[in-house]
């Protein structure tokens, strides 16, 4: 096959693809994430726990698996049962000392309907110096701790009457995620350099956690230590030939996902999440797939610059619940790429002198290069059936909860 008609058969192939994609792209996706909102004023302290109707069934039935949300008048039932747990997944600490937090009984219980799901409304005080401090410690580890990993839970203040703040539900002070301990809540204002570190540290740990974004990674640096020749994988005989192809795979996937990431950050474009986690799969796919036919390969550049895209909506996608207000949002913005750099940066560095090592080792290319691609696209392949086709069950299920 000429090099004119591998292109043409890509192009073809990634037309169709896409086709599929937006045929099959819903906006309904799962939202496991909590939000513990404050209100403070001179002398009290008080909120709310948000927390989706489907975490909820998660938590009733000790199954992170559970799609279906919670009734009401289950809620109802159980509501003593849901606010303990979560007075004691909330630890709210001054000076030392553990404040008292006592939450409010099922006659407050209140619910919010969002484009994401219902939620319900856990309101609760806490008990306080005569002056509600300026500054506290918070842990907080309901559900990624005991019953779904990937649930993450946000600390905002929602109104401040010290200095003038209401109605915000937008910035996130504090970011809670498997592993954390207490950490420092300023309840008038967050200092500037804690927010870059927060974000930085998101960053980092969903590049680690992103399990898809990792599987690419891998995928592209296979091959990053061989070269083409005569229509085959051959080891690279250079250090200097393999590390150029490293920096070349990974500037243009840095370059690519960082232009998405600012466009879909301030809103200038905007896709579903459905949409973008399938073609994400897809992606890993497609690169393994020229792993396995050397010639597909010649293009590999395009092919990474045009799904690093996508990968960029997908950072966005989890930088968008985080709140970020007009003031701070170039500032989260960088902080939070920056840490997926950091990120993407100590993959590489662990796993590009393992496969360099290897390159010349007679089981690379048909254990590594072949064996493992094709591993890479039946993992691909499920993500992809499960991110298309079973988000239609999901939000048929959602649908259902009133």
């Amino acid at each position: 096959m000429t090099t004119s008609k591998a292109r043409a058969l890509w192009a073809y192939s990634l037309s169709v693809i896409f086709g599929v994609l937006l045929a099959a792209s819903v906006s309904a996706h799962s939202f496991n994430e909590s939000y513990v909102y404050f209100d403070v004023t001179e002398t009290t302290l008080s909120g709310r726990v948000e927390v989706g109707m489907v975490d909820l069934a998660k938590f009733a039935a000790r199954d992170a698996d559970v799609h279906e949300p919670i009734t009401k008048e289950d809620l109802n039932a159980t509501f003593d049962t849901v606010t303990r747990y979560f007075g004691e997944r909330m630890e709210l600490v001054y000076e030392g000392q553990r404040l008292d937090v006592t939450f409010r009984d099922v006659s407050d219980l209140t619910y919010l309907d969002t484009e994401k799901g219902k939620f319900a409304q856990l309101w609760f005080d806490v008990g306080t110096p005569a002056i509600t401090p300026v500054e506290i410690e918070m842990f907080y580890n309901a559900f990624f701790d005991d019953i779904d990993p990937d649930h993450r839970g946000y600390a905002l203040i929602a109104t401040n009457t010290r200095n003038g703040m209401t109605e915000n539900e937008g910035y996130i002070s504090l970011i809670f995620s498997p592993g954390d301990v207490l950490k420092r809540f300023y309840l008038n204002d967050e200092r500037t350099s804690d927010a870059i570190m927060t974000f930085i540290e998101h960053g980092i740990w969903h590049i680690w956690l992103g399990f898809d974004h990792v599987l690419f990674i891998v995928t592209l640096l296979i091959s990053s230590v061989m070269f083409i020749q005569a229509g085959r994988w051959e080891p690279s005989t250079q250090l200097r030939q393999s590390l150029w192809n490293t920096v070349k795979i990974v500037t243009v996937f840095t370059l690519a996902h960082t232009v998405t990431l600012s466009l879909a950050t301030f809103g200038i474009v905007t896709l579903t999440a459905t949409f973008v986690e399938a073609v994400i799969a897809v992606s890993i796919a497609v690169v393994a797939i020229g792993n396995l036919v050397p010639r597909f390969h010649t293009t590999s550049w395009i092919v990474v610059f045009v799904f690093g895209l996508f990968h960029g909506f997908g950072f966005a996608n989890v930088l968008e619940p985080l709140g970020l207000d007009t003031e701070r949002k170039a500032i989260g913005l960088a902080a939070f790429n920056i840490g997926v750099e950091l990120g993407q940066l100590a993959i590489v560095l662990v796993l590009f002198p393992i496969f360099y090592k290897l390159r010349n080792w007679s089981g690379y290319r048909p254990i590594a290069m072949q064996a493992g691609s094709v591993v890479l696209i039946a993992v691909a392949v499920f993500w992809f059936v499960e991110r298309t086709i079973g988000s239609f069950g999901a939000a048929q299920v959602a649908g259902l909860g009133g």
